[in-house]
């Protein structure tokens, strides 16, 4: 079993229910405590080169970059970024990606070496099928729908899923990515399960949907905002996304998979990227409803201010 991933520096660590569609399983493993997993090693000697937000451009040097992956993967360790009471969210814990299905054995190897104790599958049973994720033994796994439509149905970004959320979007691409951000911020089975595993000590985890890009850049901003991360920093990891995804997002019409439809085509970039300001308008959104982040971390989560002590203590150094 490999060590787990070196973790290396970036300009991010300086920012100072819906009823039957939701399916678990679960496979049992024995408590352990936070102290036994984080043995991670890191470097501060990466000056990583900025753009015009202060986010590093160069993957390598960016806050939580897991070497062996393909960059498409995004994958990476939510360790190192700053809080504001100055600690840092320790390295080896919380895992964001794309799902772990296809690895080569190598990348089984790494993975092995998270050491997890919970993998939570954000995607649709439409996008599990012939895509299951590689679950290490004695892992809970945990498949639960990351969005959900106006009835309480899963959204599915299966390719055909995805044809038909645009043939019957309503308004822009923007408009309704952001309206899903929105939802996941309130009585999602989901995030509760991912801030109830995180509750429980039950870590090193890993989150991820398909491309581990909106469902998995929602959880990750509400993981962050537990551990009192400031927005601008949450901001920047989210964006991260744009720089992993690069060759997916700028490829050439020519190259593009040949089930793409038109209207696909002409949305390709927007579809593939995400946006600053449709997260930032999520959080506000969870700052007009209750009053704050905190207020809003209350209600949502019942994390009073003892609890969230509790948490950022348990996932800070």
């Amino acid at each position: 079993m490999l060590g787990r991933p070196q973790i290396l520096r970036s300009v991010c660590g300086g920012f100072s229910r819906f009823g039957s569609h939701v399916v678990l399983t679960y496979v049992t493993a024995p408590y352990l405590p936070l102290s036994d997993t984080t043995q991670t090693h890191r470097s501060d000697s990466i000056s990583p080169m900025l753009d015009e937000k202060g986010c590093a451009m160069d993957l390598t040097t960016t806050m939580g970059y897991v070497p062996g992956f393909p960059d498409t993967f995004n994958l990476r360790d939510l360790g190192g970024l700053a809080a504001a009471d100055g600690r840092r969210v320790r390295p080896g814990l919380l895992y964001r990606g794309s799902a772990l299905a296809g690895l080569t054995e190598a990348q089984r190897s790494i993975v092995d070496g998270f050491g997890l104790r919970v993998l939570l599958d954000l995607r649709a049973v439409g996008e599990v099928e012939g895509r299951a994720d590689y679950v290490p033994q004695g892992v809970e796994y945990l498949r639960i729908g990351g969005m959900y439509d106006a009835d309480g149905n899963e959204l599915d970004f299966s390719p055909a899923g995805i044809s038909r959320m645009i043939r019957h979007a309503v308004g822009s691409p923007e408009h309704f990515m952001r309206s899903l951000y929105v939802s996941m911020l309130f009585g999602n089975p989901a995030v509760h399960a991912l801030v109830d595993r995180m509750a429980l000590g039950r870590a090193p985890l890993y989150f991820h949907c398909t491309a581990g890009k909106d469902r998995t850049g929602v959880c990750a901003a509400i993981v962050l905002t537990l551990l009192g991360v400031p927005d601008d920093a949450i901001v920047c990891d989210f964006l991260l996304t744009n720089e992993y995804r690069a060759s997916i997002i700028n490829m050439a019409p020519q190259d593009m998979p040949a089930w793409v439809s038109e209207l696909e085509r002409q949305n390709w970039a927007k579809m593939n990227e995400v946006s600053e300001v449709d997260l930032r308008g999520a959080l506000a959104e969870a700052d007009r409803r209750h009053g704050g982040r905190e207020a809003y971390l209350r209600h949502e989560f019942g994390l009073d201010e003892a609890a969230l002590a509790r948490m950022r203590d348990a996932y800070l150094a």
